[in-house]
């Protein structure tokens, strides 16, 4: 494992999350917008509904008054206050029956650094009947996307905005290489961690697989490799529960043959246990 000084190769720029005014996806827009506002990003928040009436948009999240409880912004703050914070919001409605097809359609024409999806963590057989959005949108748009399970509370507080990234998990192997998925994981505790952040590098192919790892540099960060044998899946699962991780950041290759079609990527497995945010970064 080699060292070098602190660069941030990936910046984050644009952030999209699409959301369905669910309660499960709250949480994912605190990490949207959290992300957003430390990065100083475009915030694109998307709603997809098959109806034409107007009804409902005014559901959307709202920013100003999450600001003023997270206090960033004071109590009756104006729009022109959120753009002093460096916070470029926008709000998008499409009007469409399949909110997959709506989504692509969108980052097709509007790419982005980021996309923030709310997952449901469906399990055998109830999962591959209740055809999940999340996992898909994200392998058909080529998107780095931070996955946020429903059922945790993430590195970003909902109620008060504040943030507890201090462990990260990031399985690595030869094929695909973790390069990007170490960078994007250094941005990620460079706008979000702070100084004291340990990452674990964990490789499940025996110690003479581990790839040769070139990692950034910042006072008070940490960087542990551990190799061993058994399931990928399982192996990441397991590390994530022992170091009790605040997020697993990942390369992804989709789906490689007709088993991974039925259980779903290495990465899709991953998302359906984990118990923090799953960074998946596409080859």
């Amino acid at each position: 494992m080699t060292h070098t000084s602190l660069s941030l190769s990936s910046p984050i720029e644009r952030i999209f999350h699409p959301t369905d005014f669910s309660s499960d996806s709250h949480v994912a827009f605190a990490h949207a917008l959290k992300l957003a506002l430390l990065a100083k990003a475009e915030l694109t928040i998307m709603h997809v509904d098959p109806t034409v009436t107007p009804e409902g948009f005014e559901d959307f999240p709202r920013i100003r008054p999450t600001l003023e409880r997270w206090g960033v912004l004071p109590e009756g703050s104006t729009k022109p206050q959120v753009v002093e914070l460096g916070l470029r919001i926008k709000k998008i409605r499409a009007l469409a029956d399949n909110p997959r097809t709506a989504i692509i359609h969108h980052l097709t024409r509007s790419p982005t650094d980021l996309m923030v999806l709310a997952a449901n963590q469906h399990e055998g057989l109830t999962r591959l009947l209740h055809d999940p959005v999340a996992t898909p949108v994200s392998r058909a748009a080529h998107v780095t996307t931070l996955f946020v399970p429903s059922n945790v509370q993430g590195f970003v507080s909902l109620e008060h905005g504040r943030t507890a990234l201090h462990r990260i998990l990031l399985p690595v192997s030869r094929d695909p290489s973790p390069t990007r998925a170490i960078q994007l994981a250094a941005t990620m505790a460079t706008l979000v961690g702070g100084d004291g952040v340990s990452f674990k590098l964990v490789h499940a192919g025996g110690e003479g697989g581990v790839p040769t790892l070139d990692t950034p540099q910042h006072p008070g960060w940490s960087w542990d490799v551990t190799a061993g044998d058994g399931n990928p899946v399982e192996w990441i699962l397991a590390s994530g529960a022992e170091y009790d991780v605040d997020l697993i950041a990942m390369m992804t290759k989709g789906h490689n043959g007709f088993l991974d079609s039925l259980l779903g990527s290495v990465t899709e497995r991953v998302l359906r246990g984990a118990r923090c945010p799953v960074l998946a970064v596409p080859t």
